[in-house]
């Protein structure tokens, strides 16, 4: 994962087992047993006289994937309303402080973006109490990985980008503190539909066609 965020690995990439061992200075089982869980979060594919490779998503797969996320992470926002701990409250306070330092102050990569911002969801989704979601809300964000550093670049290059999200996050907050869960859950679904929509067509040229589900 940390190579896919670095760009050092791309959709639809062989993965070598003989050299990825060589490359993290250990034995190939490891690498292999590596390989079988990724492939089991739907990152890795086996093809046949090819070997282990990562996915090629088309912009089908990712509208598919936002689908599910449109009808979970919203539910995961309306349980951490109700279930939140005063600690969980300001662990979210401390992701949000500290994505905003990184905004504003330095000069942010793709990949710090990414995971500034996955921290201060799961903060938030972490809160609701519900692992067996959570767990499949966190597939759904590694399959998307390298979708969302490259959609990423938008907001290190535009300001107003950076800020829009900035603002996103303190309305999450807000409903958050104020423990209003119907507010959360509408805020999160209607960024999800226009993010649905927004990133597949901003990468469209890294992607497959693939047919819409809908």
């Amino acid at each position: 994962m940390e190579w896919i965020m670095d760009g050092k690995l791309h959709m639809g990439q062989r993965l070598n087992t003989e050299e990825l061992a060589q490359s993290l200075g250990v034995s190939r089982m490891p690498v292999r047993e590596a390989l079988k869980n990724l492939e089991k979060l739907g990152i890795v594919e086996s093809v046949p006289y090819v070997g282990a490779r990562l996915v090629t998503l088309s912009k089908s797969d990712i509208r598919q994937i936002y689908m599910i996320r449109q009808a979970l992470e919203p539910l995961l926002g309306y349980y951490a309303c109700l279930n939140a701990t005063q600690e969980k409250i300001e662990e979210v306070c401390r992701c949000q402080d500290s994505f905003e330092r990184l905004m504003r102050e330095g000069s942010p990569t793709a990949k710090e973006v990414f995971t500034h911002n996955r921290d201060f969801h799961f903060a938030i989704y972490t809160a609701a109490n519900m692992e067996r979601i959570l767990y499949i809300v966190s597939m759904l964000w590694d399959n998307l990985a390298f979708c969302k550093l490259i959609f990423g670049q938008t907001y290190v290059t535009s300001a107003e980008a950076a800020q829009r999200m900035i603002q996103d996050h303190r309305n999450y907050l807000d409903a958050l503190i104020s423990r209003d869960a119907a507010l959360l859950q509408q805020l999160l679904t209607s960024n999800l539909k226009h993010v649905a929509i927004e990133v597949p067509e901003k990468i469209s040229r890294y992607l497959e066609e693939g047919e819409d589900p809908v």
